[in-house]
């Protein structure tokens, strides 16, 4: 538990908040600002992410942050707003600089010496060695907010995506539906092989499961790859909100350490994550929420986008894990099923 660092939030009082601008993040913000004292709330963030934070219910209004320029951009309908109080969830010297642009008397983010020109109250940058929602949480308990809640990850995608998701998923029949994300577009480092996620679905498929592929536009060529091993291709059919909707249908999601992985933890959907250079105690799913595939080499966590190492140690924390490793971990996922 973190002491808070400002005085008791009064009634009616204004909040601005800067959130994180990747999808994941996006997520494992949210048991943070669900934690905040009540007040009347503007948020920024890049426009990517901004239906997932809107459909929470949780701001009067998302603003959206581009690059270095947002502090300058978002300056006049801050000031319209006019806050009392800025919390800033990314550790750029740009969201310092929007809180200090917003006007707001009280200024909390983290980061190092740079940022003390813009904030009242900083915290240190985050370690990795904890899972990431708890340094946002951290942030959110020195802000005055709640401590010991559970973690609550979910996000209502709302009546249209749902209804969008049941017509995407009619193809299944009826089959129950494990949902596989192949993309990773931090890099080739988190990413297990196309070919592994093709056996996979293979499997899935001849044990009469309904493999769903989901992700974005950039992902179409896995999306294709898996559709010829029997998988239904949803790549670049959804938004984020309907994405939550077919994940929340699918009895468990397999994914890779990205953006999908913390979808299905907002639509409350089973996960199994295959790690490779990231840590799953950082992004990880949590107790109850799934399983992390990780062979914790002596080279990892590295955190690169791309593998550093050649020969046969080129991608092995990746090619290392099999197939039948996580064919093992979704079918006792589905197994858990009601």
């Amino acid at each position: 538990m973190t002491r808070p660092l400002w005085p008791p939030a009064e009634p009616g009082e204004r909040w601005f908040l800067r959130l994180p601008n990747w999808i994941g993040d996006a997520v494992m913000v949210l048991p943070a600002l669900r934690s905040l004292p009540p007040g009347e709330r503007i948020a920024a963030a890049h426009p990517r992410v901004l239906p997932l934070y809107a459909a929470t219910g949780l701001f009067r209004e998302a603003l959206a942050a581009r690059g270095a320029r947002a502090p300058l951009e978002l300056r006049a309908p801050l000031r319209r707003f006019g806050p009392d109080r800025a919390v800033v969830f990314t550790e750029a010297v740009s969201g310092a600089a929007a809180a200090r642009a917003s006007g707001a008397r009280l200024r909390l983010g983290r980061g190092g010496p740079a940022h003390d020109a813009f904030l009242t109250h900083r915290l240190p940058r985050a370690r990795r060695d904890r899972p990431l929602w708890r340094e946002y949480l951290e942030l959110a308990e020195a802000a005055g907010g709640r401590t010991g809640a559970e973690p609550d990850f979910r996000v209502p995608p709302g009546a249209e995506a749902s209804a969008r998701a049941e017509a995407l998923l009619v193809p299944l029949g009826g089959r129950p539906a494990v949902a596989l994300a192949p993309g990773a577009s931090y890099g080739p480092a988190k990413q297990w092989p196309p070919d592994r996620f093709e056996e996979l679905a293979r499997r899935l498929a001849g044990r009469g499961v309904g493999p769903v592929v989901v992700g974005g536009p950039g992902e179409r060529e896995e999306g294709a790859r898996l559709a010829r091993a029997g998988a239904l291709d949803l790549t670049g059919r959804t938004d984020l909100l309907t994405a939550v909707a077919v994940l929340a249908r699918a009895g468990a999601a397999v994914t890779n350490d990205s953006g999908a992985l913390h979808l299905a933890r907002a639509a409350g959907t089973p996960v199994v994550a295959v790690f490779g250079s990231s840590s799953p105690v950082w992004t990880g799913p949590g107790p109850g929420e799934g399983e992390a595939v990780w062979l914790g080499l002596s080279c990892s966590p590295c955190f690169r986008r791309r593998c550093p190492l050649g020969g046969g140690e080129h991608l092995r924390c990746l090619t290392g894990i099999a197939p039948e490793r996580v064919l093992e971990a979704v079918l006792d996922r589905l197994k858990a099923v009601p």
